[in-house]
């Protein structure tokens, strides 16, 4: 019955692999991230005016809505304005969905030395 569903669910719940969520330095991001699928959950407006180069944006949660667009045999490198709550969860809910490894920017894009595509 019901107790069975419930201890399903917590085992499920239990084998997400948060293992698979890797904070990188900006100099490892920079050379791996383009071995996977660079995305920058910041709102569109700090994305335009300036972001990392290759990179798409898909804000925040809204990314979910666009799952369809990602690859699951390639790995997610994720860039947000700092490494912060939602950077967290939004990686968090990356695994939940089966797409892994991801990639988190651990400086966020604040605090990242080297050059970004900037509109003028």
């Amino acid at each position: 019955g019901l107790g069975l569903v419930l201890g399903l669910l917590i085992s499920m719940r239990k084998n997400h692999d948060y293992s698979q969520i890797i904070l990188l330095k900006p100099e490892d991001f920079r050379l791996n991230m383009r071995k996977g699928q660079l995305i920058d959950i910041r709102s569109h407006e700090a994305f335009e005016a300036k972001r990392i180069n290759g990179s798409r944006n898909f804000e925040k949660m809204s990314l979910f809505a666009s799952l369809h667009k990602f690859r699951k045999d390639q790995a997610i490198f994720l860039v947000d304005e700092s490494n912060n709550l939602h950077v967290k969860k939004v990686s968090r809910k990356l695994i939940k969905k089966g797409y892994h490894p991801v990639y988190v920017l651990e400086t966020g894009i604040e605090k990242y030395p080297f050059s970004l595509k900037e509109e003028n």
